[in-house]
């Protein structure tokens, strides 16, 4: 099976590289936009030597090295790392990045009218963007039946590490994938537990097929319509409605797949959606008894002059969304106007629907930052090997270099540890068996401790990755300098693109305090008491008993006392105006357990190293020497490949 999804990798390659190829005919706008080379730059002087040079994704990055070891058994570990090695090598290549750059360079647009006058709402997209989103369709990044069918349980973290390595050079398409696959979660919920009848089941069976497709060609994407001009996070205001209309039997309108329209008709404005794209969307409006999510298709057929063809399913773009970030992806505000559609699940429980979509998306996000705080500070090693400042010493050699960055590698280890272990929560939560099962299992066997666990820190993970990712990324980007602010083609380096991105994911799917607010609420609130006691037994049976670090394990084990004392001694809206630190309490507090456990594993200084400072930081008063703290920092930053 390996074998085959090399092969199939290498194919899908191969076909997209000679596509691109051969369609390079630069258009009229990314010649027009193509920076002038003066004849000044070409001489020696004016050029950066020696160049840094790109690392490789896999074997580079310490923080991912040490999540396969700790989250994969030794077999899932040996078994997927052909298909991951060819990724991380695909991910970096001169044809990815020149994607990226294409995708950058144009960005989406839309034609309103075509040539005669007539109406057409076309969206248009870069050949680079198209080719993004075929390679990440091909690679299975939304398609968890066939990584289930081939790695077990371990299907989901596969996927999230794929996830990882590709995220950085996707040009934001990731977020097309990360969407589809949370949909494709709440149908299969309805698919296969509720009752669904024969029309919108045939229907949901055939977009869960399309939205987990491999076929880079045939797969779906999906939207997620919920933003209003009213409301924000808050989905309260919406104003969008939805009323039961059936068609009448003798009108046989169909979707552009062939199935019948829906019986509700849709009518409202979407401030801030993903835009017409994909095939189709779950949106949120309202009945007469509440909130409620619709299956909306985005096209419907029609005739025209005879001919059989499509149009857009009573939706049509007002206008695309200027953006600071991710301005590949096509975000728009939408007009519904007689849109059909399917009603998922209940009448009025529309916002558990879109839990079961975010409980997915909001973990693909952290991976996703994740990603992009991994790609940021290889670039920041590869410059601090070369560059050399203050009498020819090189960066990587210098104390108050290396201190910051050692400070950011430490955050990202630590948060890598928790995004992957709440990826682990959610692959459980599936019924997913982790068998074999990984050196050490932190995950609980509890399902109602699962998903206590999973209801608390997925919140946390989002919020928390990304207000740290954010200055993990922006730390290496002023580590660079001036080149660190560049937007140029060479987009490995591009970290300046990185860190426009990643800000997105502080605002998208709940900011930081609407998060932190729900955490709150989930540890005081109904549910607060099971939270409690769930999150209790995982943290009394995943401090690992290390002499080496005893001071650390006694520091965890008071950091929860202390969390303990504040939830159950202060009131819900005491602690709701102090919920960012409350957020920050647990995730420094689960991460800091996860990472003396992977400490733990082989007493390794550098990993012990990180979980002291993570768990312990100290002052620059702790009496050490210059010497000794720089080849520690050295260690944290380079791993043992400490060569300058």
């Amino acid at each position: 099976m390996l074998q085959s999804i090399q092969e199939i990798q290498e194919k899908t390659w191969l076909t997209l590289f000679k596509v691109s190829k051969a369609k390079q005919v630069p258009t009229p706008e990314i010649v027009e936009r193509r920076p002038v080379v003066h004849s000044s730059l070409e001489t020696p002087d004016a050029k950066l030597r020696p160049i840094p040079r790109k690392e490789d994704p896999y074997r580079d990055d310490v923080a991912f090295s040490r999540i396969l070891d700790f989250y994969l058994s030794p077999e899932i570990k040996k078994q997927s790392e052909t298909e991951l090695k060819l990724l991380a090598n695909a991910a970096v290549s001169e044809q990815v990045m020149a994607w990226v750059a294409e995708a950058e360079r144009c960005p989406p647009q839309v034609q309103h009218w075509d040539s005669w006058g007539e109406k057409k709402d076309e969206l248009v997209t870069s050949q680079g963007w198209k080719y993004l989103l075929q390679l990440g369709t091909s690679e299975r990044l939304a398609a968890i039946p066939s990584l289930n069918e081939e790695y077990g349980g371990y299907g989901r973290m596969i996927q999230m590490l794929k996830g990882h390595l590709f995220g950085p050079s996707s040009a934001t398409s990731m977020f097309h994938l990360i969407l589809s696959n949370g949909v494709a979660s709440l149908l299969s919920t309805h698919l296969h537990g509720s009752k669904v009848d024969g029309a919108s089941r045939a229907l949901f069976q055939h977009a869960y097929e399309r939205l987990t497709s491999t076929n880079g060609l045939e797969g779906w994407l999906s939207g997620l319509w919920l933003t209003e001009r009213g409301g924000g996070s808050d989905l309260t205001p919406t104003e969008t409605t939805a009323t039961y209309s059936p068609l009448s039997t003798d009108n046989n309108s169909k979707d552009a797949d062939g199935f019948p329209l829906g019986p509700w008709v849709l009518n409202g404005f979407k401030w801030f959606s993903t835009s017409t794209e994909a095939n189709m969307a779950i949106a949120i409006a309202r009945t007469s008894k509440g909130l409620s999510a619709f299956f909306v298709p985005m096209r419907r057929a029609v005739t025209i002059d005879g001919v059989a063809t499509t149009e857009l399913n009573g939706v049509r773009v007002r206008r695309l969304k200027q953006k600071l970030g991710t301005k590949p992806l096509p975000t728009a505000e939408l007009e519904l106007n007689g849109m059909r559609g399917w009603l998922i699940g209940k009448e009025g429980k529309g916002i558990n629907e879109v839990g079961i979509v975010l409980n997915v998306t909001r973990i693909h996000l952290n991976i996703g930052v994740l990603g992009a705080a991994g790609r940021a500070l290889s670039a920041a090693r590869s410059f601090a090997r070369v560059r050399k400042v203050a009498r020819g010493t090189p960066l990587s050699s210098m104390p108050l270099h290396m201190r910051t960055l050692a400070k950011s590698h430490v955050t990202y280890r630590a948060q890598m540890m928790l995004g992957f272990f709440v990826t682990a929560l959610l692959a459980r939560s599936e019924k997913q068996q982790l068998d074999p099962p990984p050196l050490l299992d932190l995950v609980p066997k509890s399902s109602n401790d699962v998903s206590c666990l999973l209801r608390l820190l997925g919140s946390v993970v989002k919020a928390s990755s990304a207000m740290d990712c954010c200055g993990v990324v922006q730390t290496a980007m002023e580590s660079l300098g001036g080149v660190g602010y560049l937007e140029n083609d060479e987009m490995y380096f591009n970290v300046a693109r990185l860190w426009r991105d990643t800000s997105s994911v502080l605002i998208g799917e709940g900011t930081t305090d609407v998060l932190a607010t729900d955490v709150v609420k989930v540890m005081k609130g109904k549910i607060g008491s099971y939270v409690m006691q769930a999150y209790s037994r995982w943290v009394k049976s995943s401090l690992p008993k290390n002499d080496f670090m005893a001071p650390e394990v006694a520091t965890l084990s008071q950091q929860w006392l202390d969390l303990q004392t504040a939830i159950s001694s202060n009131s819900l809206e005491y602690l709701t105006m102090n919920g960012r630190e409350i957020m920050d309490r647990v995730c420094k507090l689960t991460s800091g357990i996860l990472l003396v456990a992977d400490a733990s594993r082989d007493n390794d200084p550098v990993a012990m190293e990180v979980a002291r400072r993570w768990i312990r930081p100290t002052t620059f008063l702790s009496g050490s020497t210059v010497e000794k703290e720089l080849m520690l920092d050295q260690l944290i930053v380079f791993g043992e490949q400490r060569t300058f």
